[in-house]
């Protein structure tokens, strides 16, 4: 009866350790959760882990910060870590910088420029057509970029739904939306004309990615030229106005990287705002 009893005793134990187990992997889950903010096992995670590797691998350093979802695709960059005032926190080499000569440099963007089509903002254009080039591409360099690269333009006014311009009847936004989409039409019959192959990218694709760009792209001076540039990482930063002025971000020359200070102490697990 004695080694029976020891039996039961150890799988009692046994079965003890196993129920604390599986409290401490809900615990540990719902930590992953927090910090992520999508449930554990979400493939978006996965996405963000080769996204982050890719950056590490190619010369990123943000050893205090990571990215976190609110929403299907909504997301912003948190810390991990205390980021102490003047601490320089990111860093982005220039091979991980897009612009305008990125879009210029594709086979469409080469026959664009080569078209001599008048485009405004042509800088917004060659990166909006280098982004569009690597979404088609499945075998890009830039495919952890692309596959974590925000999708949704849902809360941009030229995106809203017929529902929602009624509420803003009697206000100068719906004819100034209206005016924008006619301008962006304009443009894209204009390119397609001059190059027909540009009609691989349709309208309201055009239309998407080059919203987006205007909303994440960065003003630098790169050796003494103001560019425009597009920043992996930093262009997931949250932007809030009572927040301006909390960083301040710079293209080094010497280093020929894109970097990013704290001007103001940020807390462990504060949103980042740039």
């Amino acid at each position: 009866m004695g080694l029976l009893k020891e039996s039961i005793e150890y799988i009692e134990e046994k079965t003890k350790e196993v129920a604390e187990l599986g409290e401490k992997v809900v615990e540990l889950k719902k930590q992953y959760e927090k910090e992520y903010g999508l449930p554990y096992g979400n493939p978006t995670i996965e996405r963000i882990e080769i996204f982050t590797k890719w950056m590490r691998e190619n010369g990123g350093v943000f050893d205090k910060i990571r990215m976190r979802y609110y929403s299907a695709d909504y997301r912003g960059v948190h810390t991990t870590k205390e980021i102490s005032q003047q601490e320089l926190f990111l860093h982005v080499p220039k091979k991980l910088i897009i612009t305008p000569q990125s879009g210029k440099q594709t086979p469409i963007g080469k026959k664009v420029l080569e078209s001599k089509v008048e485009i405004s903002w042509d800088y917004l254009f060659y990166i909006t057509v280098f982004l569009m080039t690597q979404f088609h591409d499945p075998k890009s360099w830039w495919k952890p970029y692309m596959d974590v690269y925000p999708k949704s333009v849902e809360t941009f006014p030229m995106f809203y739904t017929e529902e929602e311009k009624k509420l803003l009847k009697g206000s100068p936004m719906v004819e100034h939306i209206a005016s924008e989409i006619e301008e962006i039409k304009e443009e894209y019959d204009a390119i397609v004309k001059a190059v027909p192959e540009f009609a691989m990218f349709p309208l309201d694709e055009y239309m998407r990615n080059k919203t987006l760009v205007i909303s994440r792209i960065f003003y630098v001076k790169i050796h003494g030229i103001t560019e425009r540039i597009m920043v992996p990482l930093a262009d997931m930063f949250n932007h809030h106005y009572e927040k301006l002025g909390e960083t301040y971000w710079k293209y080094d020359d010497k280093d020929d990287a894109f970097i990013v200070f704290a001007q103001k102490g940020i807390p462990l697990g504060d949103p980042v705002f740039i």
